[in-house]
Parts: C-alpha cells; sequence; structure tokens
C-alpha cells in the first residue's frame, strides 16, 4: 500500500506464477495436471501468504497455509491411485467415457472381479477414490477440519486475500467437484459428505465472524462460510449452482477484500473495526463499492449474490436426492441460518467501520485513496451487479443463462442423477427423455426475507436504538463471547491433539536415531574404537633410541633364531 514499499518485483513475479499455475489447474485435461497445478497454487500462496517473511506471525502463517494443505494434498493422491488402480487412467474424458460404462455395475452393486481392489463393490471403491479427492478439496477449499489456515492467511498483502483467497486458489476445491460431477454423482454417500461438510462450514464460520474485530479477518471467515455454500450446490448435484456462486462471489469478495485495503490504507495500516466509525463522510468511493458488495453478499435483490445463493439453496431443498434422504432439507436448513448470520455480520461490519461517530484519531483523519485503488472497487462493484444476469428466472433465452451455458458439462452426471431417480423426475411422453421437474419460488423470498432481517437486526444493534445491546452480551455472556472470538479455539484443540503430538513424537525419533544410533554408534562409536587402538599402540611409540634398539637387537635374534634353527632341522 505505501509507494516506499520493498519487493515489488518479487510480489509480481511469486503473483503472476500463481495465475499461471492456477490456469494448469484448471486447464489440465487430467488429474494428474490438475494436481501439478494444485501443488503450483500451494506453493505461490506459502511464498505470498509470507511475503513479509522478516515477522515471525506472517512467516508463520505462511508455513501453517503450506502444511494444512499438504494434509489435503495426501488425500487428493490417495484418491488419484484409487481412480488409477479402478480405470487405468485419470484423463477426465476417459474417465467420464469409463464412469458412464461402469454406472450400471454401481447401480446394481456389482462386484470388481479383478485387480487392487477385488472383492470390492463399485460404489465402495468410487466412494473412497471420491472422499479422498474431496479431502484434497477441503484442504484447498478451506472446509471444516482444515479451514483454520485460510483466517492465518490474511497476513499476506491484501491484493494476494483478494486474488488467491477470494476468487481463485479456494475455489479450486469446488472445482474438482463439479468437473468430476459423472463420478460424484454415482456415490450418493460421497455427496452427502460434501453436503454436509459444506453446510456445516457455511454455518460455523458465520458464527465466528460474528466477534471477530479484524477486517480482513470477517472478510476470510465469510469467504469459508461461502465456499461452504459452494460445497452444498456442487454436493446435492446442482453444480451449475455451485460454481455459478463461485463465479459471482469473485466479484463481490474481491471488492471487499480490496475494500479492506483502501479502508486500511487511509486509515495507516489499522485494521481493527474497533478504531473505525463514520468513514463514509471520508471516504465516498470505497463506502459505495464496498455497501454494494456487501449487499450483493447478503442476498439483498436484485444484485448477483442473491441469484447464485439462492439457487443453491433452493436445490438443495427440491432437487432433494432422494438417494441422500434428509441430506438436501437439512442442508437447507443450515444453510437459511448460515445466510441469516451473513447478513448479519457483513453489516455489523459496514455499520461499524462506514457508520457512527469516529472512535480514534485515525478515524477522523482518514483519506480516500487515490483511482489506482478506488478504480478497481468500482470495476469489482459494477461486476457484483451485472453478474446478476446470469441467472435470472427469466423464461426464453435470456433467462437462466449460466445454467443452460453450463448444461452441457454438467450433462453426465445430471443424467446419472435422474435415471437412478435422485431427482424429482418429469417423463416426456414422446421422446422418453427425462427432465427436472420445475421448483417452487417460495425459497427465493424467503431468502429474501432472511437477508433483510439479518440487515435490519445489525442495523438496530450497531446504529440504531439498540447500541449498548452487543456490549451488554459480552458482559452477560463473557465466557461464550470469548470462546467465539478465540474461534472456538479448534486451533488450540489441533495443538493439543495433532500438533504436540508429532513434536514429541518427532523429539523422541532424534533422540534415538540421530542421537543414539547414528551419531553415537555410527559417527562417534567408530571415532572411539580408532582412538582407543591408537592409545593402545601408542605406548610403544616412546621415542626412547635404546628402548628402539633393544627392540631391534630382540627381533632380529628371534629372526635369526627361526632362520637358523629352520636351517638345522
Amino acid at each position: 500500500s505505501h509507494e516506499d514499499e520493498q519487493g515489488f518485483a518479487k510480489f509480481f513475479t511469486y503473483l503472476n506464477l500463481f495465475v499461471s499455475a492456477m490456469l494448469i489447474l484448471v486447464l489440465g485435461d487430467s488429474l494428474i495436471l490438475t494436481f501439478v497445478g494444485w501443488e503450483g497454487v500451494g506453493l505461490c500462496s506459502y511464498l505470498l501468504i509470507g511475503f513479509w517473511y522478516t515477522d515471525p506471525m506472517k512467516a508463520f502463517a505462511g508455513r501453517k497455509a503450506f502444511v494444512t494443505n499438504r494434509v489435503g494434498d495426501f488425500g487428493f493422491l490417495v484418491g488419484v491411485f484409487v481412480l488409477v488402480a479402478l480405470f487405468g487412467t485419470v484423463s477426465y474424458g476417459e474417465l467420464q467415457s469409463r464412469a458412464m460404462e461402469v454406472a450400471e455395475y454401481v447401480k446394481t452393486g456389482a462386484v470388481i472381479d479383478a485387480g487392487l481392489f477385488a472383492g470390492w463393490t463399485w460404489r465402495a471403491a468410487l466412494t473412497l477414490a471420491l472422499l479422498g479427492l474431496f479431502v484434497g478439496a477441503t484442504g484447498k477449499s478451506a472446509q471444516i477440519p482444515l479451514y483454520i489456515w485460510l483466517p492465518d492467511a490474511m497476513a499476506g498483502p491484501t491484493p494476494v486475500s483478494a486474488l488467491i483467497h477470494a476468487a481463485t486458489m479456494v475455489t479450486a476445491g469446488v472445482y474438482l467437484v463439479a468437473r468430476n460431477n459423472y463420478l460424484f454423482s454415482l456415490s450418493p454417500a460421497a455427496m452427502a459428505v460434501v453436503t454436509l461438510v459444506g453446510a456445516l462450514t457455511a454455518l460455523v464460520s458465520a458464527l465466528i465472524a460474528f466477534t471477530q474485530t479484524d477486517l480482513k479477518k470477517v472478510l476470510a471467515y465469510s469467504t469459508v462460510s461461502q465456499l461452504g455454500f459452494m460445497f452444498i450446490g456442487v454436493g446435492v448435484g446442482a453444480w451449475w449452482a455451485g460454481v455459478l456462486h463461485l463465479v459471482t462471489h469473485a466479484f463481490f469478495k474481491a471488492c471487499l477484500f480490496l475494500g479492506a485495503g483502501s479502508v486500511m490504507h487511509g486509515m495507516g495500516d489499522k485494521g481493527d473495526i474497533r478504531i473505525m466509525g463514520g468513514l463514509r463522510k471520508h471516504m465516498p468511493y470505497t463506502f459505495a463499492t464496498f455497501a454494494i458488495s456487501t449487499a450483493a453478499i447478503t442476498g439483498i435483490v436484485p444484485l448477483s449474490g442473491f441469484w447464485s445463493k439462492d439457487a443453491i439453496l433452493g436445490n438443495a431443498l427440491f432437487s432433494a436426492n432422494h438417494a441422500l434422504g434428509w441430506v438436501g432439507p437439512f442442508a437447507y436448513g443450515l444453510g437459511a441460518v448460515a445466510a441469516l448470520g451473513t447478513a448479519f455480520y457483513m453489516s455489523r461490519l459496514v455499520f461499524l467501520v462506514f457508520f457512527g461517530e469516529e472512535r480514534s484519531h485515525d478515524a477522523e483523519h482518514a483519506h480516500e485513496s487515490s483511482f489506482v485503488m478506488t478504480g478497481p472497487l468500482m470495476v469489482l462493484a459494477f461486476l457484483a451487479i451485472v453478474a446478476a444476469g446470469l441467472e435470472l428466472p427469466l423464461h426464453g433465452e435470456y433467462g437462466h443463462l449460466f445454467k443452460n451455458f453450463t448444461a452441457r458439462v454438467f450433462e453426465a452426471g445430471t443424467q446419472n442423477l435422474l435415471t437412478s431417480h435422485h431427482f424429482h423426475v418429469v417423463h416426456d411422453a414422446v421422446t422418453g427423455a427425462l427432465t427436472e421437474a420445475a421448483h417452487p419460488s417460495w425459497p427465493y423470498f424467503a431468502a429474501w426475507v432472511i437477508a433483510f432481517v439479518g440487515t435490519f437486526v445489525a442495523w438496530a444493534m450497531y446504529v440504531g436504538p439498540l447500541k449498548a445491546l452487543p456490549a451488554k452480551m459480552a458482559i452477560a455472556a463473557p465466557n461464550l463471547y470469548k470462546f467465539a472470538y478465540e474461534k472456538f479455539r479448534v486451533d488450540e484443540l489441533y495443538e493439543y491433539l495433532v500438533i504436540n503430538p508429532l513434536k514429541w513424537m518427532a523429539w523422541l525419533l532424534w533422540r534415538v536415531v540421530d542421537v543414539f544410533a547414528i551419531d553415537g554408534i555410527l559417527v562417534m562409536g567408530t571415532a572411539r574404537a580408532v582412538g582407543s587402538i591408537g592409545r593402545v599402540l601408542r605406548g610403544l611409540q616412546t621415542g626412547d633410541i635404546q628402548w628402539y634398539a633393544a627392540l631391534m637387537a630382540v627381533a632380529a635374534a628371534v629372526i635369526l633364531f627361526n632362520v637358523l634353527g629352520a636351517g638345522g632341522l
């Protein structure tokens, strides 16, 4: 954000390397090539989060992102290996044709007769592969239980948060599930797991966001929550809805992150929302774009976020994958509560930052950023509005543009679901083709009410008549408030259950293998043995010439005796 900052060349090198890795990830024609891009974005994320590596906290955040992603990548590799064992290929085109060939076996519960998985049913083996891939997706897309790295990733420069942690890398997991729709559609168990993990993540991260006081942290938890929504979409079989939310979210979340950067720049690089307030007077352009994007993420009609988020929730409720049973409606319930939470914490953010009285000297003297920073905000805010056109429920060719545009991509998966009667299906009497039944439209109205209620409550509590309430609530339930503020102490739990035992085992291995076996026996043992032999032989080397002469005389006598004795015989 400063003109005098160091490392411009390095920053843009990393950023461009990231973009090229992301393109490999998306354009790769097989899971292996996707994995190359997958690892590439993980590396660049590490380099960019820890960009200011002289600060130990920022370097730690980069490491944490890298290591957490490695855990997920192990799952990804397991999934790839299982698919290779089953199909002998991981090229997307070949996988799709093979998946359609075995679809019948999967549905009839047939058993695999040869190879590594002989004796397994096709469905069980496929489910194992898909859950492995999904573990990879939870790492990259920050879902429970591997979401802990993303909030810490805010240590990086703000443009990094906007590009990587709002729009591109973190959506790779959603892309992976949608890309393999023809496989996921054959495993209701895997789809149920994707849906439930997404719904739980959407809710839990929304609850954590309620109490956060750092501007970028709130947006980070908001990203985790929105990614949860995308997974509900791809989990219930409405792949187009999940990917549509991926697209619209990219616009408004990137705008919010860059807006946060602009606010921090105007505030002298401070990100604590408790010392802000009244900034709309000082930063009108930043405020306008931030407010538009907040309305979009909250789901205010007619902005883009409303159509994509509610396409997901409507599909969760009605395309109720019958094989999923209660999972679809349950995900709808959790998603609706999370959407209410989204409206509340995003509005809380806007009201605390831009409304009311200035709460610090920095806020009173805040200044609008230059056009270099506000220009991109305007473009993104405009796109957040216009993207609504992708999914307007109109009749004819202008309605449901995105759904119709991507229909061919998801055709195989959709057919798998329709033929298994997982959807409310309509048979065409003439052609016998299957299509999905139309959904009722009341969830759209419900969603609008939810967005309005969340926003209204936030207004009442932070600007309106109930301004004293947040402080009272924090005092009334201090432990609960502290628990949410400390992010439900999940990091501490991992520290206790995973990291400390691993550290202890590593220390033990180091003592036994390194110190005792390698150093003690091999390296030092050899040296000690040589030293001991040397000490024994050293006794013979006294430096006394008479002693040497006597030794030589005795040796000569022994030799002569042997020679003459032998000759005498």
